[in-house]
């Protein structure tokens, strides 16, 4: 009865884990979809402010680049990087968001 009970606790771990990780994933979607092309830096700044990220506009490459701080799993963070590159009138043309890996 043990060995049952065990396995069941094994599987039911591996399932959150599982689920917690597909979300993990989902959040780069979520928020590249929160900033579709077309969307002004003002709105797109305050969007990366509504997240958690720290951000800065390079006004050479017009590009604003952000980052939040994740989760720390012994000597390695799971962190967030975006990257959205603006055109001549201040517009979204391209967003990209992508898990980091940093370490100490």
């Amino acid at each position: 009865m043990k060995r049952v009970g065990t396995l069941l606790m094994v599987f039911l771990s591996l399932w959150i884990v599982g689920c917690t990780r597909k979300q993990k994933d989902d959040f780069g979607k979520e928020l590249s979809g929160k900033i579709p092309v077309g969307t002004s830096q003002a709105d797109a700044e305050k969007i990366l402010d509504q997240y958690g990220f720290t951000h800065s506009f390079d006004l050479k490459t017009h590009t604003i680049y952000a980052m939040k701080r994740g989760q720390q799993s012994g000597l390695v963070r799971q962190d967030w990087s975006a990257k959205i590159l603006l055109g001549e009138e201040q517009k979204v043309v391209s967003v990209k968001v992508e898990k980091v890996f940093t370490g100490p």
